[in-house]
């Protein structure tokens, strides 16, 4: 009986990995060249953590979303769709944003009665929060800039004071989903 050595079994594992190509998504043919880029946000002099940044391309193409969301030091790094990091060329809208839903909010199942579900959706829209001002928060009131030229980009943006908004306040007239 012929024994296989264990080194050559290996060998063969290795190569199907890279034969099968498991080294996650292929980059789409259409993504630009991509900067690294990594934005710090602080809030009321601290770090803001588990905020989401958008970078969006002043010209419109949203081809791609570029996005991250901060960690424990304010610090999100930038990907395209969420895969690949960095940003292209060019000149972009920031806008930063933390929601803060209760923990203890009610959320409707396929039992749950319609004036019910209604009532829930309501409290949802009161309860859940925006901390960060809308002058920052709004993609389209933003005053937040980036411009990228062919280099890696570390930003930083204070976005002051934390607000109490509810998605009621920011959405008059708005029932939620």
């Amino acid at each position: 009986m012929m024994k296989l050595n264990p080194f050559f079994l290996l060998f063969c594992l290795v190569l199907c990995f890279i034969i099968s190509g498991c080294s996650g998504p292929q980059k789409p043919a259409d993504l630009p060249t991509l900067y690294p880029c990594k934005i710090t946000v602080i809030q009321d002099g601290k770090p803001l953590q588990d905020a989401m940044v958008y970078v969006r391309p002043q010209d419109g193409n949203l081809r791609f979303v570029f996005g991250g969301k901060t960690d424990a030091k304010g610090v999100a790094v930038v990907k395209a769709d969420g895969q690949w990091e960095g940003v292209p060329e060019g000149e972009f809208l920031v806008s930063i944003s933390k929601i803060v839903t209760p923990s203890d909010l009610e959320t409707p199942n396929e039992t749950t009665p319609l004036n019910e579900r209604r009532r829930m959706q309501e409290q949802a829209t009161k309860e859940t929060k925006e901390t960060v001002d809308p002058k920052y928060s709004d993609l389209v009131k933003t005053q937040l800039r980036l411009k990228v030229d062919k280099k890696a980009v570390q930003e930083q943006y204070d976005v002051g004071a934390a607000v109490d908004l509810s998605m009621a306040e920011l959405f008059p007239g708005r029932r939620p989903l």
